[in-house]
């Protein structure tokens, strides 16, 4: 009987694992397994993303986005520099030697392209000056010299013997030279460096070419092929020279200052 009484009290238990929840709680639980989902799921993504972009920089090439690889690099390590760390795929030191000295090698400076530079940016009208000069071989230099000599680079400038334009030229030379407008900066200097050139092979001496220039060929034939004893055509030929020389040495200048502002920066 005591047997039969226990089993009549005895009552079902569920299994610990087992809760019976409200409705609210199994909101609850599944509000966190969607977090905890999208969580994942946003891992998974930033993981792709950091290891898929570098690799389509490095595979593919920037060509369809029409930004420079090494200048893109350049800009990201002006900012880790300032303090960010958006772009540190592209600091790291094996990143730098692969991406950015190679552009440093192909821009590799020269002293021909440290004067043009300072021929464009420092002397007026200087682009045509070292185009004609190289064109008909003479020295950027010695063609700036004459202008600033001659004009002080003032383009509608006169002078009492009907000389025009920058590099003086009269009348009977511009038409000689095809110089429809003495006016015109590039029409003068083209005629003017085509004449001076033409001096030069004619007395195969610069300083007497000069003095051609200034007294007219026909003077320095006359007397002789040599320098005329004229002050103005004397003062005139030590001006250009030393103006010649003023322009190669601040060309020099400005070519040392930039290779060491290059080693510079390589060196950073």
């Amino acid at each position: 009987m005591k047997t039969k009484r226990r089993n009549a009290d005895y009552s079902w238990t569920p299994p610990r694992d087992f809760f019976d929840i409200c409705a609210c709680q199994r909101h609850a639980r599944r509000e966190r397994a969607l977090w905890r989902r999208a969580v994942r799921g946003a891992r998974k993504r930033a993981v792709a993303l950091f290891v898929t972009v570098p690799l389509a920089f490095c595979a593919i090439g920037m060509e369809a986005m029409d930004v420079s690889l090494p200048q893109l690099a350049k800009q990201a390590i002006a900012m880790s520099s300032s303090g960010s760390r958006d772009f540190e795929v592209f600091t790291a030191r094996k990143v730098r030697d692969a991406f950015i000295e190679p552009d440093r090698v192909v821009n590799t400076l020269t002293f021909d392209t440290a004067k043009e530079d300072f021929f464009k940016k420092e002397v007026p009208y200087g682009s045509i000056i070292y185009r004609e000069a190289l064109k008909n071989h003479l020295s950027p230099e010695l063609i700036a010299a004459v202008v600033e000599s001659e004009s002080d680079f003032r383009p509608r400038l006169v002078s009492a013997k009907a000389a025009q334009g920058l590099m003086q030229i009269v009348p009977e030379t511009a038409r000689l030279m095809g110089c429809e407008d003495p006016f015109d900066p590039h029409a003068n200097i083209a005629a003017g460096t085509r004449y001076l050139h033409y001096l030069m092979e004619r007395f195969g001496d610069e300083k007497i070419a000069l003095a051609a220039y200034n007294a007219g060929e026909g003077t320095v034939e006359r007397l002789g092929g040599g320098i005329p004893d004229y002050p103005e055509t004397i003062d005139y030929v030590h001006r250009v020279a030393t103006r010649t020389k003023l322009y190669r040495q601040r060309v020099q200048n400005r070519y040392l200052a930039s290779v060491r502002m290059q080693s510079a920066i390589i060196a950073r």
